[in-house]
């Protein structure tokens, strides 16, 4: 199972490389039209070289936390026991709250640079598309978090120090994006698809969904097995 587990994620990656230019392009072309239509994004416009930058930060951000995204819902589906499975929720949502943190932070430092005139509003309009991409990527990473922990035992996600309300919080927060003003600039560089809800665009087929369908039963941890009730 661990090796088709890695086979898979390491066939990601490698059609990512090849995506990565492709699909660049395409948001170049569709953030640029958005962005003639989005006056409340900024008064200057962004250089043709921001824009290539930008939509080409973006597109790898969707491309790691998608192949992140699946390594996650992966690990869970693989784990043998509630309290295992536990152990690799409470992992993700840490991790997840972690980087969730630096990007709000990171937003901070951007805007108060935008302020005092330390960058321009290309570059700034830029590095905040990247990060909203990747608060969009850390949203679909909790939503995954969330739908593991509601077919666990309430008491195996508390031994692990996490609850289904504060993953829902995380979820929600991600799903912020900083703001609307934030959202709004973000799409103005990459498009409407940047900022969609990570909860319209599941793929039924991924080990995400995998993992809520997926019971320790089919592992031979059904009623009467110790694995299977913990």
């Amino acid at each position: 199972m661990n090796r088709t587990t890695s086979i898979t994620l390491a066939a990601i990656l490698v059609v990512a490389t090849v995506a990565v230019p492709l699909a660049a392009a395409s948001v170049v072309s569709s953030g640029g039209a958005q962005a003639e239509t989005d006056s409340d994004a900024g008064n200057e416009s962004i250089r043709p070289g921001e824009q290539f930058a930008a939509a080409v930060g973006v597109q790898n951000a969707e491309i790691e936390g998608n192949v992140s995204e699946r390594a996650f819902g992966a690990r869970i589906a693989n784990a043998e026991s509630n309290r295992t499975k536990a152990a690799v929720v409470a992992t993700g949502v840490n991790e997840t709250e972690a980087r969730m943190t630096d990007l709000e932070e990171k937003l901070v430092d951007l805007n108060e640079s935008r302020e005092a005139g330390e960058i321009s509003e290309g570059r700034y309009r830029a590095e905040v598309a990247k990060t909203v991409a990747e608060m969009r990527s850390l949203e679909r990473r909790a939503t995954t978090a969330e739908a593991a922990a509601a077919g666990l035992p309430p008491g195996a996600l508390a031994d692990r120090g996490v609850d289904a309300e504060s993953i829902r919080t995380l979820r929600e927060r991600a799903g912020d994006r900083g703001g609307p003003e934030t959202a709004a600039i973000a799409r103005s560089i990459a498009g409407d698809g940047v900022d969609r809800s990570a909860g319209n665009e599941r793929d039924p087929s991924g080990p995400s969904e995998a993992s809520e369908n997926r019971s320790d039963d089919s592992r031979g941890g059904g009623p009467g097995n110790a694995n299977g009730t913990r």
